[in-house]
Protein backbone atom coordinates (compact mmCIF):
# COMPACT_ATOMS: atom_id res chain seq x y z
CA UNK A 1 0.00 0.00 0.00
CA UNK A 2 1.29 3.42 -1.00
CA UNK A 3 -0.21 6.80 -0.15
CA UNK A 4 0.86 10.43 -0.46
CA UNK A 5 -0.06 13.00 2.20
CA UNK A 6 0.78 16.64 2.69
CA UNK A 7 2.79 17.18 5.87
CA UNK A 8 0.32 19.70 7.30
CA UNK A 9 -2.58 17.33 6.74
CA UNK A 10 -1.18 14.69 9.06
CA UNK A 11 1.12 16.59 11.45
CA UNK A 12 -1.50 18.43 13.48
CA UNK A 13 -3.83 15.44 14.04
CA UNK A 14 -0.93 13.23 15.10
CA UNK A 15 0.38 15.89 17.49
CA UNK A 16 -3.06 15.97 19.16
CA UNK A 17 -3.06 12.30 20.10
CA UNK A 18 0.60 11.51 20.78
CA UNK A 19 0.86 13.16 24.22
CA UNK A 20 -1.42 10.48 25.67
CA UNK A 21 0.91 7.65 24.69
CA UNK A 22 2.89 6.12 27.54
CA UNK A 23 6.62 6.88 27.59
CA UNK A 24 7.37 4.02 29.96
CA UNK A 25 4.83 1.27 30.32
CA UNK A 26 4.52 -2.37 31.24
CA UNK A 27 2.48 -2.56 28.02
CA UNK A 28 4.75 -1.39 25.17
CA UNK A 29 1.77 -1.21 22.82
CA UNK A 30 0.60 1.90 24.71
CA UNK A 31 3.59 3.82 23.31
CA UNK A 32 1.99 3.46 19.89
CA UNK A 33 -0.85 5.10 18.02
CA UNK A 34 -3.26 3.39 15.64
CA UNK A 35 -4.03 5.00 12.29
CA UNK A 36 -7.04 3.65 10.41
CA UNK A 37 -6.98 4.50 6.70
CA UNK A 38 -10.24 4.00 4.82
CA UNK A 39 -12.73 5.10 2.20
CA UNK A 40 -14.84 7.00 4.77
CA UNK A 41 -11.89 8.90 6.16
CA UNK A 42 -8.76 8.38 8.24
CA UNK A 43 -8.74 8.30 12.03
CA UNK A 44 -5.92 8.22 14.57
CA UNK A 45 -6.24 6.70 18.05
CA UNK A 46 -4.14 6.73 21.23
CA UNK A 47 -4.73 5.50 24.77
CA UNK A 48 -3.07 4.85 28.11
CA UNK A 49 -6.16 2.92 29.31
CA UNK A 50 -7.22 5.84 31.54
CA UNK A 51 -7.63 8.48 28.85
CA UNK A 52 -7.98 8.01 25.09
CA UNK A 53 -7.92 10.35 22.11
CA UNK A 54 -9.54 10.02 18.71
CA UNK A 55 -8.91 12.50 15.91
CA UNK A 56 -9.79 12.64 12.24
CA UNK A 57 -7.31 13.15 9.40
CA UNK A 58 -8.55 14.78 6.19
CA UNK A 59 -7.67 11.89 3.90
CA UNK A 60 -9.62 9.11 2.17
CA UNK A 61 -8.35 6.06 0.28
CA UNK A 62 -9.88 2.96 -1.31
CA UNK A 63 -7.05 0.88 0.19
CA UNK A 64 -8.21 0.30 3.75
CA UNK A 65 -5.55 -0.51 6.34
CA UNK A 66 -4.84 -0.16 10.05
CA UNK A 67 -1.27 0.57 11.13
CA UNK A 68 0.18 0.81 14.63
CA UNK A 69 3.36 2.89 14.92
CA UNK A 70 5.43 4.34 17.75
CA UNK A 71 3.67 7.65 18.41
CA UNK A 72 6.42 9.95 19.65
CA UNK A 73 9.00 8.80 17.10
CA UNK A 74 6.51 9.14 14.26
CA UNK A 75 5.64 12.67 15.36
CA UNK A 76 9.30 13.59 15.71
CA UNK A 77 9.96 12.42 12.16
CA UNK A 78 7.02 14.37 10.77
CA UNK A 79 8.19 17.55 12.49
CA UNK A 80 11.69 17.25 10.99
CA UNK A 81 10.49 16.67 7.43
CA UNK A 82 10.12 19.60 5.04
CA UNK A 83 6.74 21.09 4.19
CA UNK A 84 5.06 19.48 1.21
CA UNK A 85 4.08 15.98 0.16
CA UNK A 86 5.27 12.87 1.99
CA UNK A 87 5.13 9.35 0.59
CA UNK A 88 4.17 6.47 2.90
CA UNK A 89 4.72 2.87 1.80
CA UNK A 90 3.38 -0.02 3.90
CA UNK A 91 4.88 -3.46 3.37
CA UNK A 92 4.28 -6.27 5.88
CA UNK A 93 5.22 -4.82 9.27
CA UNK A 94 7.26 -1.84 8.01
CA UNK A 95 6.26 1.73 7.12
CA UNK A 96 8.70 3.57 4.86
CA UNK A 97 8.55 7.36 4.83
CA UNK A 98 10.03 9.14 1.81
CA UNK A 99 10.48 12.79 0.93
CA UNK A 100 12.99 13.96 -1.67
CA UNK A 101 16.39 12.60 -0.50
CA UNK A 102 15.05 11.32 2.83
CA UNK A 103 13.95 7.76 3.53
CA UNK A 104 13.07 6.47 7.02
CA UNK A 105 11.62 3.09 7.92
CA UNK A 106 9.63 2.34 11.07
CA UNK A 107 8.54 -1.01 12.43
CA UNK A 108 4.80 -1.53 12.76
CA UNK A 109 2.97 -3.44 15.48
CA UNK A 110 0.02 -5.79 15.21
CA UNK A 111 -3.23 -3.76 15.17
CA UNK A 112 -5.00 -6.63 16.94
CA UNK A 113 -2.88 -5.94 20.04
CA UNK A 114 -3.92 -2.28 20.26
CA UNK A 115 -6.53 -1.73 23.01
CA UNK A 116 -10.04 -1.07 21.79
CA UNK A 117 -10.73 2.66 21.70
CA UNK A 118 -14.24 3.74 20.87
CA UNK A 119 -16.67 6.55 21.43
CA UNK A 120 -19.20 6.32 24.24
CA UNK A 121 -22.95 6.88 24.13
CA UNK A 122 -24.03 8.21 27.48
CA UNK A 123 -27.15 8.72 29.51
CA UNK A 124 -26.46 12.45 29.75
CA UNK A 125 -24.97 14.95 27.35
CA UNK A 126 -24.74 18.69 26.86
CA UNK A 127 -22.82 21.25 24.82
CA UNK A 128 -20.61 23.99 26.24
CA UNK A 129 -18.56 26.68 24.44
CA UNK A 130 -14.86 25.84 24.43
CA UNK A 131 -13.97 29.24 25.90
CA UNK A 132 -16.14 28.57 28.97
CA UNK A 133 -14.83 25.03 29.44
CA UNK A 134 -11.23 26.22 29.23
CA UNK A 135 -11.96 29.00 31.71
CA UNK A 136 -13.51 26.53 34.15
CA UNK A 137 -10.52 24.21 33.95
CA UNK A 138 -8.06 27.05 34.42
CA UNK A 139 -9.90 28.34 37.49
CA UNK A 140 -9.72 25.08 39.48
CA UNK A 141 -7.06 22.77 38.00
CA UNK A 142 -4.23 24.26 40.08
CA UNK A 143 -5.96 23.17 43.32
CA UNK A 144 -6.37 19.51 42.32
CA UNK A 145 -4.33 17.17 44.51
CA UNK A 146 -1.30 15.22 43.30
CA UNK A 147 -1.32 12.97 46.38
CA UNK A 148 -2.25 9.46 45.24
CA UNK A 149 -3.13 8.39 48.81
CA UNK A 150 -6.36 10.42 48.53
CA UNK A 151 -7.13 9.31 45.01
CA UNK A 152 -10.59 10.89 44.75
CA UNK A 153 -8.96 14.32 45.12
CA UNK A 154 -6.62 13.78 42.14
CA UNK A 155 -9.36 14.83 39.73
CA UNK A 156 -11.61 17.76 38.90
CA UNK A 157 -15.19 17.36 40.11
CA UNK A 158 -17.92 18.45 37.67
CA UNK A 159 -21.65 18.62 38.28
CA UNK A 160 -24.72 20.15 36.64
CA UNK A 161 -27.28 21.80 38.91
CA UNK A 162 -29.72 24.74 38.80
CA UNK A 163 -28.78 25.50 35.18
CA UNK A 164 -25.09 25.80 36.05
CA UNK A 165 -22.01 23.69 35.57
CA UNK A 166 -20.02 23.53 38.81
CA UNK A 167 -16.34 22.50 38.83
CA UNK A 168 -14.24 21.97 41.95
CA UNK A 169 -10.59 21.22 42.65
CA UNK A 170 -9.19 20.53 46.12
CA UNK A 171 -6.24 18.89 47.82
CA UNK A 172 -7.70 18.98 51.32
CA UNK A 173 -5.83 22.16 52.27
CA UNK A 174 -7.35 24.51 49.72
CA UNK A 175 -10.30 24.47 47.35
CA UNK A 176 -11.25 26.29 44.17
CA UNK A 177 -14.90 26.34 43.05
CA UNK A 178 -16.22 27.84 39.83
CA UNK A 179 -19.77 27.80 38.50
CA UNK A 180 -21.20 29.12 35.26
CA UNK A 181 -24.70 29.25 33.81
CA UNK A 182 -25.15 27.27 30.60
CA UNK A 183 -28.21 27.83 28.42
CA UNK A 184 -30.54 24.83 28.39
CA UNK A 185 -28.41 22.80 30.80
CA UNK A 186 -30.16 19.88 32.46
CA UNK A 187 -28.94 18.59 35.84
CA UNK A 188 -26.36 15.81 35.70
CA UNK A 189 -24.76 13.70 38.38
CA UNK A 190 -21.39 14.78 39.71
CA UNK A 191 -18.26 13.04 38.42
CA UNK A 192 -14.54 13.28 39.15
CA UNK A 193 -12.32 13.49 36.05
CA UNK A 194 -8.60 12.62 36.43
CA UNK A 195 -6.28 15.62 36.27
CA UNK A 196 -4.34 14.07 33.38
CA UNK A 197 -7.53 13.86 31.33
CA UNK A 198 -8.46 17.45 32.20
CA UNK A 199 -5.01 18.60 31.07
CA UNK A 200 -5.44 16.80 27.73
CA UNK A 201 -8.82 18.46 27.17
CA UNK A 202 -7.27 21.83 27.98
CA UNK A 203 -4.45 21.17 25.51
CA UNK A 204 -6.51 20.19 22.46
CA UNK A 205 -9.72 22.23 22.77
CA UNK A 206 -9.92 25.60 21.05
CA UNK A 207 -11.73 28.61 22.54
CA UNK A 208 -13.84 29.04 19.43
CA UNK A 209 -15.07 25.43 19.37
CA UNK A 210 -18.24 24.02 20.87
CA UNK A 211 -17.60 20.97 23.04
CA UNK A 212 -20.14 18.19 23.42
CA UNK A 213 -19.79 16.37 26.74
CA UNK A 214 -21.22 12.84 26.99
CA UNK A 215 -21.39 10.97 30.29
CA UNK A 216 -22.00 7.31 31.07
CA UNK A 217 -21.53 5.32 34.26
CA UNK A 218 -17.74 5.03 34.06
CA UNK A 219 -16.59 7.43 31.33
CA UNK A 220 -16.90 10.97 30.05
CA UNK A 221 -16.25 12.11 26.49
CA UNK A 222 -15.32 15.59 25.28
CA UNK A 223 -15.96 16.02 21.53
CA UNK A 224 -15.33 18.71 18.96
CA UNK A 225 -15.65 18.49 15.20
CA UNK A 226 -12.14 17.02 14.82
CA UNK A 227 -11.22 15.65 18.24
CA UNK A 228 -12.52 13.38 20.98
CA UNK A 229 -11.06 12.84 24.46
CA UNK A 230 -12.50 9.89 26.37
CA UNK A 231 -11.67 9.54 30.05
CA UNK A 232 -12.61 7.13 32.75
CA UNK A 233 -14.26 8.63 35.83
CA UNK A 234 -12.59 8.24 39.23
CA UNK A 235 -14.76 6.04 41.41
CA UNK A 236 -15.66 7.19 44.91
CA UNK A 237 -17.45 10.02 46.68
CA UNK A 238 -16.02 13.50 46.23
CA UNK A 239 -16.05 15.59 49.44
CA UNK A 240 -19.14 17.71 50.17
CA UNK A 241 -17.69 20.96 48.86
CA UNK A 242 -20.81 23.02 49.67
CA UNK A 243 -20.41 22.40 53.39
CA UNK A 244 -16.73 23.38 53.21
CA UNK A 245 -17.50 26.91 52.03
CA UNK A 246 -17.41 29.23 55.07
CA UNK A 247 -20.52 31.36 55.59
CA UNK A 248 -19.82 33.09 58.90
CA UNK A 249 -16.47 34.76 58.28
CA UNK A 250 -16.99 38.29 59.62
CA UNK A 251 -13.45 39.70 59.36
CA UNK A 252 -13.69 41.00 55.80
CA UNK A 253 -10.89 42.92 54.09
CA UNK A 254 -10.61 44.53 50.63
CA UNK A 255 -7.15 44.75 49.05
CA UNK A 256 -5.86 45.70 45.62
CA UNK A 257 -5.04 42.48 43.80
CA UNK A 258 -1.84 43.77 42.22
CA UNK A 259 -0.50 45.09 45.54
CA UNK A 260 -1.25 41.75 47.23
CA UNK A 261 0.42 39.81 44.43
CA UNK A 262 3.55 41.95 44.45
CA UNK A 263 3.73 41.85 48.25
CA UNK A 264 3.55 38.05 48.31
CA UNK A 265 6.22 37.76 45.61
CA UNK A 266 8.57 40.14 47.43
CA UNK A 267 8.25 38.45 50.80
CA UNK A 268 8.44 34.92 49.36
CA UNK A 269 11.82 35.71 47.78
CA UNK A 270 13.64 34.66 50.96
CA UNK A 271 11.74 31.40 51.58
CA UNK A 272 10.99 28.21 49.69
CA UNK A 273 8.07 28.17 47.27
CA UNK A 274 5.80 26.22 49.65
CA UNK A 275 6.90 27.65 52.99
CA UNK A 276 4.65 29.75 55.26
CA UNK A 277 4.11 33.48 55.33
CA UNK A 278 2.38 35.33 58.17
CA UNK A 279 -0.49 37.64 57.25
CA UNK A 280 -1.80 40.12 59.82
CA UNK A 281 -4.98 42.14 59.28
CA UNK A 282 -5.38 45.25 61.40
CA UNK A 283 -7.20 48.55 60.90
CA UNK A 284 -6.82 49.39 57.19
CA UNK A 285 -3.46 47.57 57.10
CA UNK A 286 -2.20 44.18 55.95
CA UNK A 287 1.26 43.04 57.00
CA UNK A 288 2.89 40.09 55.23
CA UNK A 289 6.00 38.61 56.84
CA UNK A 290 8.34 35.69 56.21
CA UNK A 291 11.45 34.38 57.88
CA UNK A 292 14.09 31.84 56.96
CA UNK A 293 17.66 30.97 57.90
CA UNK A 294 18.90 33.63 55.46
CA UNK A 295 16.84 36.55 56.72
CA UNK A 296 13.47 38.22 57.18
CA UNK A 297 11.06 40.10 54.92
CA UNK A 298 8.03 42.30 55.60
CA UNK A 299 5.56 44.10 53.35
CA UNK A 300 2.88 46.52 54.60
CA UNK A 301 -0.14 47.14 52.35
CA UNK A 302 -2.97 49.62 52.77
CA UNK A 303 -6.39 47.89 52.73
CA UNK A 304 -9.99 48.52 53.63
CA UNK A 305 -10.59 46.74 56.94
CA UNK A 306 -12.27 47.56 60.25
CA UNK A 307 -12.52 44.08 61.76
CA UNK A 308 -10.63 42.51 64.61
CA UNK A 309 -6.86 42.28 64.41
CA UNK A 310 -6.09 38.77 63.28
CA UNK A 311 -2.95 36.88 62.30
CA UNK A 312 -2.85 33.82 60.01
CA UNK A 313 -0.09 31.71 58.47
CA UNK A 314 -0.44 30.38 54.94
CA UNK A 315 1.48 28.28 52.45
CA UNK A 316 2.75 31.09 50.22
CA UNK A 317 2.27 29.07 47.03
CA UNK A 318 -1.41 28.63 47.83
CA UNK A 319 -1.89 32.37 48.20
CA UNK A 320 0.00 33.19 45.00
CA UNK A 321 -2.04 30.60 43.10
CA UNK A 322 -5.29 32.13 44.32
CA UNK A 323 -4.33 35.74 43.55
CA UNK A 324 -3.05 34.71 40.11
CA UNK A 325 -6.39 33.15 39.16
CA UNK A 326 -8.66 35.85 40.59
CA UNK A 327 -9.70 38.68 38.27
CA UNK A 328 -10.62 42.30 38.86
CA UNK A 329 -8.79 45.01 40.72
CA UNK A 330 -9.91 44.07 44.23
CA UNK A 331 -9.64 40.89 46.29
CA UNK A 332 -12.05 40.25 49.14
CA UNK A 333 -10.61 38.21 52.03
CA UNK A 334 -13.12 36.86 54.56
CA UNK A 335 -11.51 35.36 57.68
CA UNK A 336 -13.16 33.75 60.71
CA UNK A 337 -12.78 35.01 64.27
CA UNK A 338 -11.11 31.73 65.24
CA UNK A 339 -9.02 29.21 63.28
CA UNK A 340 -10.77 28.08 60.09
CA UNK A 341 -10.99 28.29 56.33
CA UNK A 342 -10.39 31.72 54.77
CA UNK A 343 -12.43 32.74 51.72
CA UNK A 344 -10.88 34.63 48.78
CA UNK A 345 -12.99 36.08 45.96
CA UNK A 346 -13.33 39.09 43.67
CA UNK A 347 -16.37 41.31 43.19
CA UNK A 348 -16.58 40.80 39.42
CA UNK A 349 -16.72 36.98 39.63
CA UNK A 350 -19.40 35.91 42.10
CA UNK A 351 -19.33 32.36 40.75
CA UNK A 352 -15.66 31.88 41.64
CA UNK A 353 -14.56 31.15 45.20
CA UNK A 354 -11.27 30.00 46.73
CA UNK A 355 -10.74 28.84 50.27
CA UNK A 356 -7.37 28.24 51.93
CA UNK A 357 -6.77 26.65 55.32
CA UNK A 358 -4.25 28.52 57.47
CA UNK A 359 -1.24 26.63 58.82
CA UNK A 360 -1.03 25.97 62.52
CA UNK A 361 2.40 27.04 63.75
Amino acid sequence: MRIILDKNTILQPISRVVSITEKRSLMPILSNILIDFGSKGTTAYSTDLEVSAITSIDFVTDMERKVVVHGRKFLEILKELDNGEIEFVFEDNVMTIRQRMTEISLSLQDPEEFPETKEISGREEFTIPGSILLEMIDKVEFAVSVDETRYILTGMFMKGQDGKVVVVGTDGFRMALYQKEIDGLKPFQGMTIPKRSVSEVERVIGEEEDVRIVIDEKHVQFSTEKMKIISRIIEGNFPDYENVLPSGNTNVAEVERELLFKGLKKVSSIIGRSEPVKMTLSENTMTIEAESDIGRAKEVIGITYDGEETTMNFNVKFLIDVVTHLTGDQVTIAAPKTYGAVLFRSRDAEGYKNIVMPIRI
